[in-house]
């Protein structure tokens, strides 16, 4: 079965190869946009060809996703292609040569499962002086991911890394950050919630899931951040209730951020790399202070009922005067039914600041509806 499997596969391989090589050759005129995305693709010849034929044409969209075997080394004729615009990699090891100084005209660079060091990612970032739009997911090689371009507008980071450095991202508006490795105390790290922020005033859609919160938990979280994010308009991220570090951050995040819309919050408890300080849990209600007066959405999941999530519930209904809803999602798995009752009697008890404010609750043990 595998010996049909891998000739089925190098017979696929085989007349893809014959199909691109063919239309290649007999193309004339201009190439604009090359793109070639598919799963049987595997690190060849014949894909060096394609990228030094289009080196002599004009290619403003390129992609290549490699998704089989080992990853491709990218030819570096693919880095004198000057009026690029779009790039998406995937699969692929990139050193570009020493005499790169940057594609002039790019504005969205997709990375995925590529290979390359820290160095060729910042100089590839902060040579190219149109870039608006970058996609980082499951890159090897950086541990620590250092971006510098005032021209950056939209930003994903996805995979495992250990530090993270932002300088003059004065134009980003959104941030979508993915640590999939949990923070080892040992670990060597320099960003914290304050220098991680320092170079993202006008940020408006805050994303933080995984274990990028926790990773922001060095040294003492301030009361509030130096700066407040007033064009912060939607914020999201995942939340350790073992961890009262982390909490203090989503409390600081959230009192610096005066002009939120929309909140999205996903409960978990986990004591592995939890920190906990000496301080109670009053403390951190003490530190809820800010008034939220124009939000209008709230999305709670993982709700299990511990003091300090209703505490964050309940901050959020009393000081919210134009809230319009709060989404409760696959809350409160294998309790029983008295246990429901009684969180939603908790819920109904709650003071709300909004008088149109609606409680929706799904999969609370099947008993759905509006509160």
């Amino acid at each position: 079965m595998n010996v049909y499997r891998s000739l089925l596969v190098h017979m696929v391989m085989d007349k893809l190869l014959k199909i691109v090589n063919h239309v290649l050759l007999l193309h004339r005129g201009p190439v604009v946009t090359f793109k070639i995305s598919s799963l049987q693709l595997q690190a060849c010849s014949d894909i060096d060809s394609w990228v030094r034929y289009l080196s002599f044409h004009s290619v403003k969209e390129f992609k290549l996703q490699i998704s089989k075997s080992e990853c491709h080394n990218i030819p570096r004729c693919l880095f004198s292609f000057r009026q690029l615009i779009h790039l998406i990699l995937v699969g692929c090891i990139i050193v570009p040569p020493v005499t790169f100084q940057g594609f002039s005209c790019l504005r969205s660079l997709v990375f995925q499962k590529v290979t390359l060091s820290n160095a060729t990612l910042e100089r590839l970032v902060s040579t190219c002086p149109q870039l608006e739009t970058l996609e980082l997911v499951d890159i090897d090689g950086p541990t620590r991911i250092e971006l510098c371009n005032p021209k950056l507008k939209y930003l994903t980071i996805s995979g495992k890394f250990i530090d993270i450095c932002l300088k003059d991202l004065r134009m980003l508006v959104y941030a979508e950050f993915r640590t999939t490795n949990a923070p080892h105390p040992n670990q060597q790290r320099t960003c914290n919630v304050t220098n991680f922020l320092i170079s993202v005033l006008g940020i408006q859609v805050l994303v933080m899931h995984g274990w990028f919160l926790q990773s922001l938990v060095i040294g003492d979280v301030p009361r509030r951040l130096p700066s407040t994010y007033d064009h912060l308009k939607s914020i999201s991220f995942v939340l350790n209730v073992k961890d009262m570090k982390a909490i203090l951050i989503a409390i600081c995040l959230l009192d610096s951020s005066p002009n939120l819309r929309e909140i999205e919050i996903m409960f978990w408890s986990g004591r592995k790399s939890a920190v906990v300080p000496a301080m109670d849990l009053q403390e951190a209600k003490d530190q809820l202070e800010c008034t939220f007066n124009k939000l209008r959405v709230v999305n709670i999941s993982e709700l299990s009922g511990m003091e300090i999530e209703l505490e964050v519930v309940k901050f959020i209904l009393a000081n919210s005067p134009m809230l319009e809803i709060m989404i409760i999602n696959h809350a409160i798995i294998g309790i029983g039914i008295g246990n429901v009752l009684a969180l939603v009697k908790k819920l109904l008890g709650f003071k709300r600041a909004s008088p149109q404010a609606e409680i929706m609750c799904f999969d609370l043990e099947n008993l759905n509806g509006a509160i």
